[in-house]
């Protein structure tokens, strides 16, 4: 199933050409905090610096030289540079994947929702990549749980296990009829830095000439530096790059090596076209050869998703990255740069290597994923990670998932340790949310199901299942049910669902709940303020306000 799933993918991910030309007005050093990562920033400062002066890009300097060649040799009397395509608008040219509508289900007829867990954040920050270029996030970027999971509703840390289980039920802050919003709140243990266990990242980098749209090369610069800056003196890094082919840059080097790892991003360039399978290929060899025993080994994939030279089929890199999850080699997706940008490819591919999918358009951006997340999440504490949630049909008449949609299980799998799921690492927190409808035979305080978590120890593969009840309540939602339901009102109002389109509230309602709850400092909802912004949403929102 994996393969033929990743040989689609790969079919659909070609057709994107390498270009160079006028930037846009994003700038992603705007709204850059003071740090210490001074040298990371400048990398993407440069890229900033060079676009400002009109200075020529690899792919154009390149042109110029074959047009001086032809001169010497006297087949063009008088060349002129041949004149590059500009680069395609931030809102166009994109590949996204419409997941469907979420929908209420009987529960008389199907009790028991299964999926499995999900980590990744890459939907909510492309959504603001798009509001930093003056335009609303397409209905089709949207994927809800990555918008609820790009917030913190304050889950502790379990204490003597890898995963924590909490419920928490109220009021559904704008669906009416006595419609109950449940949060089934999953969080994993923590492991302090000096607890990590030895790191052995490879990164594999797109350094096509469709990187060198805007600043997105500079960017991936910025974070190989700032994650150099981030690990320990005996982790090692390893750098491949892939154009037209992939080849090796940097074998794996000490972090305590800084300067050489910081030469090799100096030399970092793009041009060509873009063969991603042999990047992930020889990606996957660089970290089998160089794998830490009992260590954390990482492919981190850095690309704008576009995949258009090399075998298309997909047959032996799915192979490849499906193995190598089980060996402990895990994928983590980076994604840059909208305009002519794959998301559908970038998140199914870290589905299918067991990691995680995140995309970065500022350099603030790329200073949370790799100085703050990722070096405590790539230590994975639980693997094949499951979620199950089961309904009294006598209490609950009907329910819907709000999510999720690609990530759907069947029932059975739930206990089957057989099936692929999602892998967590230390600190992430997850949250699923659902509606329920009661019947009338439901009273405050009845338990209306069961919420189920399984999963396996990256280790020993030794299974452990829990369970948390969940209880009817209709009290005004707490101050975490919400800003979930904020969240997710939000992303399903602007993706069009058809269960909140028929509620009534607007985009102005949801600002003015988003400005209440920033009163009261609850983190990230300022972010979401502005992507709800009413003169983004006047120049093309897809709703009405």
């Amino acid at each position: 199933m994996k393969k033929t799933l990743l040989a689609t993918l790969l079919v659909a991910g070609l057709g994107a050409t390498a270009c160079s030309g006028d930037p846009e007005p994003h700038d992603p050093t705007e709204g850059t905090p003071v740090g210490d990562h001074e040298e990371a920033r400048r990398f993407v400062e440069d890229y900033a610096e060079d676009r400002d002066e009109g200075a020529a890009g690899p792919a154009t300097m390149a042109q110029e030289g074959a047009a001086d060649a032809a001169s010497e040799g006297g087949d063009i009397a008088h060349p002129e540079p041949m004149p590059m395509p500009p680069p395609p608008d931030p809102g166009e040219d994109n590949t996204f994947t419409d997941v469907g509508d979420t929908v209420w289900v009987v529960a008389q007829d199907s009790p028991m929702s299964t999926f499995a867990l999900d980590v990744d954040t890459g939907s909510y920050r492309v959504a603001h990549a798009m509001a930093a270029n003056g335009t609303s996030p397409q209905p089709d970027s949207i994927r809800v749980e990555e918008w609820v999971n790009s917030f913190e509703y304050a889950d502790r840390a379990p204490e003597g296990t890898a995963l924590g289980l909490q419920v928490e039920t109220g009021a559904a802050p704008r669906a009416g009829d006595g419609t109950a919003l449940v949060r089934v709140g999953i969080s994993s243990a923590e492991v302090a830095a000096q607890d990590r266990p030895q790191t052995n990242i490879t990164f594999v980098i797109d350094t096509s000439g469709s990187m060198d749209i805007r600043e997105r090369l500079g960017l991936v610069k910025s974070s190989l530096a700032l994650l150099t800056d981030s690990l320990n003196p005996d982790d090692t890094i390893a750098i491949v790059t892939y154009g037209s082919e992939a080849a090796p840059v940097l074998e794996p080097t000490r972090v305590s090596d800084r300067d050489t790892i910081i030469d090799a991003i100096e030399e970092l360039q793009p041009g060509g076209s873009t063969n991603m399978e042999a990047g992930l290929a020889m990606g996957y060899r660089q970290a089998r050869a160089a794998q830490v025993e009992d260590g954390i080994n990482v492919v981190v994939l850095a690309s704008d998703g576009v995949a258009n030279v090399g075998t298309t089929d997909g047959g032996t890199l799915a192979d490849e990255i499906a193995g190598a999850g089980e060996e402990g080699i895990h994928l983590v997706t980076v994604g840059y740069g909208m305009g002519n940008y794959n998301d559908t490819l970038m998140e199914q591919l870290a589905n299918q290597g067991d990691g995680f999918y995140a995309y970065l358009d500022t350099f603030e951006e790329a200073e949370q994923l790799f100085v703050e997340d990722l070096t405590q999440t790539l230590t994975v504490v639980a693997r094949d990670a499951k979620s199950q949630v089961e309904f009294d049909p006598e209490l609950v008449e009907s329910y819907r998932l709000i999510g999720y949609q690609n990530r759907a299980l069947e029932d059975e799998e739930f206990r089957d340790d057989t099936v692929d799921a999602g892998e967590l690492g230390a600190g992430h927190r997850v949250s699923a949310l659902y509606e329920l409808v009661p019947t009338d035979a439901v009273t405050d305080g009845a338990v209306v199901g069961e919420a189920r978590l399984r999963w396996a120890d990256p280790d020993s593969g030794e299974t452990t299942e829990v369970n948390a009840p969940i209880t009817w309540s209709q009290d005004e939602a707490s101050e975490t049910l919400r800003l979930a339901a904020l969240v997710a009102d939000s992303a399903e109002l602007l993706k069009g669902n058809s269960v909140v389109s028929g509620r009534g509230f607007t985009l102005a309602d949801l600002r003015t709940e988003a400005a209440a709850l920033a009163d009261e400092d609850v983190a990230g909802v300022a972010e979401l303020l502005h992507l709800l912004g009413e003169d983004l949403h006047q120049q093309g929102a897809p709703i009405e306000d």
